[in-house]
């Protein structure tokens, strides 16, 4: 044999004893953390083969129209003073507009509207002017700007769950958007349902808000709300209404009788009847709790979040989260509590006050704690970890509702990986057979070359910590099938030049120079379906996808470089039993 066939088989048996020992730790189940082997990684499995968590969320845009709305009107009347143009007020339309398409009333001095016409029309494209009366506009969020808040909040809500799930501690987790307005997420191996649910729902949304305890007194705020709901015929159901959504409704109907710029809140600890002087209606209802009178735009919000961990009360050793502030945040807080010294400062999460200190003196830093509900260290020390987690993750920027939710049993996962194995096995099995029967000797060259194939798909994807799930395992199946057509095309080809007469050294290079323009063709095209799947597919495709593509590489090494060199010491063979070349018959 020549010395260049020497290196392609040193070659190739780096390759063999590489890829085995990538895939020992997956086949034989070891420890990577006890294992003393030299390669720790295993494959990972997808969803379909260990089980775990499918959940399909729908995204709330309106809540989020309606804070981006409020939130430019605002800054538009801040740009019109700016330009020397006052406004007299700015303020959300809550009765008759649509749900989705939140609208605000400005209104101003009737000599000036021509100013702020063209101004809005001229500077602020982002909002559009959807009614006009004498001295007031009504605006509306501009339909273009919509699609970029739609794609923004979408592309933000996947980022955030991402950074909570890899804080959470799954392996592999598939999240991609759905439509225009859905997220899926796909955790495998995920046995704690409940927890996951919520660490990946909560807005996570942290506010430092003033109470107002002088404009209204809590005795007032327990009568204010008794009326409301008297009046309205209005009252929370648990089973039929969110508390979010009781909280929002009953500040609407007591705008009137609020001050200005303050609204509503409920604390999360139990209902303090003792300190409103009086017993509330929905004292027994555990979702209701104390009432605060609150400013209505905070102080501090959760993107002034530098840092947030578990902590220890120092006195009574029970966990709580522990957050700090960046420089502009700090700032703020310090200006804060040294204008409110004497007054309480409540800690909001998610429209829900956790604690509300009294603020003693100024407090510089940026440092502070968030104390959590009643309940055993245990279960205190988990809601610390999941609320440190969701704040350093950053707040949801809109509502997520569970649309759907399917848990798949991990013995549904390993009857997958059972019956795909076998399936697999018996396709692979099949095909090695036609090879070995059809082609004879040169048949069992392909079966041997296709061996290969496989052990070298199976190392790139432990290699490249790819998961595998089951259309991955018809990925590789498939792969076979597309290896062996290679080889279909190399053995006619030689057929076809043996039959014109050639040698066969002659036959056999010809056969694989020629043969090598159509298999490259074919695997492009395959290649070019697989990317397409890829791009555009979700879980499971990409899965097959990403499968395919490892697959037409290895068969494009295993049918030209490995299959050749084969050949070639099997050339060699025939023509040293048959005593020259003219004499040896290829087995083909």
């Amino acid at each position: 044999m020549e010395r260049g066939w020497w290196w392609r088989l040193g070659f190739l048996v780096l390759c063999v004893v590489g890829s085995v020992l990538y895939v020992i730790p997956t086949f034989s189940n070891l420890d990577p953390q006890t294992s003393k082997f030299p390669v720790k990684q295993k494959m990972s499995l997808g969803l379909d083969l260990q089980g775990g968590l499918y959940l399909v969320l729908g995204v709330d845009f309106n809540n989020v129209y309606r804070e981006v709305i409020v939130r430019q009107s605002q800054s538009l009347k801040n740009y019109l003073k700016e330009k020397g143009i006052e406004v007299t007020s700015v303020d959300p339309i809550r009765e008759g507009a649509p749900v989705d398409d939140p609208r605000v009333s400005m209104k101003f001095e009737a000599s000036k509207r021509d100013a702020i016409y063209d101004r809005i029309k001229k500077d602020y494209p982002i909002v559009r002017i959807v009614e006009e009366k004498p001295g007031e506009f009504q605006l509306a969020l501009a339909h273009s700007y919509r699609t970029d808040v739609r794609e923004k909040t979408i592309n933000q809500s996947i980022e955030v769950i991402r950074n909570r799930i890899d804080e959470f501690g799954v392996t592999e987790p598939t999240i991609s958007s759905q439509g225009t307005d859905r997220v899926i997420v796909e955790l495998p191996g995920v046995k704690e349902v409940d927890r996951a649910k919520e660490l990946i729902g909560r807005t996570a949304r942290l506010e430092f808000r003033i109470v107002d305890d002088k404009a209204m007194t809590p005795q007032q705020l327990f009568e204010l709300i008794k009326k409301v709901e008297k009046d309205n015929k209005f009252s929370y159901n648990k089973d039929t209404m969110k508390f979010s959504e009781y909280q929002r409704r009953l500040n609407e109907l007591a705008r009137s009788s609020l001050p200005k710029e303050r609204e509503i809140l409920f604390g999360k600890s139990e209902t303090s009847v003792e300190h409103a002087g009086a017993a509330s209606p929905q004292a027994d209802d555990p979702s209701l709790r104390m009432p605060y009178l609150v400013a209505s735009i905070p102080a501090v919000t959760g993107e002034d979040l530098a840092d947030a961990h578990v902590g220890s009360d120092s006195q009574s050793n029970r966990p709580n989260v522990s957050f700090s502030l960046n420089t502009k945040g700090a700032q703020i807080f310090d200006r804060t509590t040294g204008d409110h010294i004497g007054e309480r400062l409540a800690i909001v999460l998610d429209s829900v006050i956790h604690s509300a200190p009294v603020i003693q003196g100024r407090i510089p830093g940026g440092h502070g704690q968030i104390t959590l509900g009643r309940g055993n260290h245990e279960q205190i020390f988990r809601e610390a970890q999941d609320l440190s987690v969701v704040l350093r993750a950053g707040a949801l920027p809109a509502q997520l509702e569970f649309l759907e939710q399917r848990i798949v049993g991990p013995s549904l996962g390993q009857d997958s990986i059972k019956k795909g194995a076998y399936a697999s096995m018996i396709g692979i099995l099949l095909v090695f057979l036609f090879a070995a029967i059809y082609y004879r000797v040169s048949g069992l060259i392909a079966v041997v070359s296709l061996v290969f194939n496989v052990l070298f798909v199976l190392a790139i994807l432990v290699g490249l910590e790819a998961t595998l799930t089951l259309p991955g395992i018809a990925g590789i199946a498939l792969t076979v099938g597309i290896a062996v057509d290679s080889n279909v095309v190399i053995y006619e080809r030689i057929r076809e030049e043996l039959r014109s007469g050639k040698n066969v050294f002659g036959a056999v290079e010809a056969g694989f120079q020629k043969a090598f323009r159509t298999i490259v063709d074919a695997n492009v095209t395959n290649a070019a379906g697989a990317l397409v799947l890829m791009a555009y597919g979700t879980g499971p495709v990409k899965g097959f996808a990403v499968t395919m593509l490892i697959g037409i590489v290895t068969t494009m090494f295993t049918a030209v470089f490995v299959c050749k060199l084969m050949f070639d010491w099997y050339l060699n063979h025939l023509v040293r039993r048959a005593g020259g070349v003219e004499q040896a018959q290829l087995s083909i």
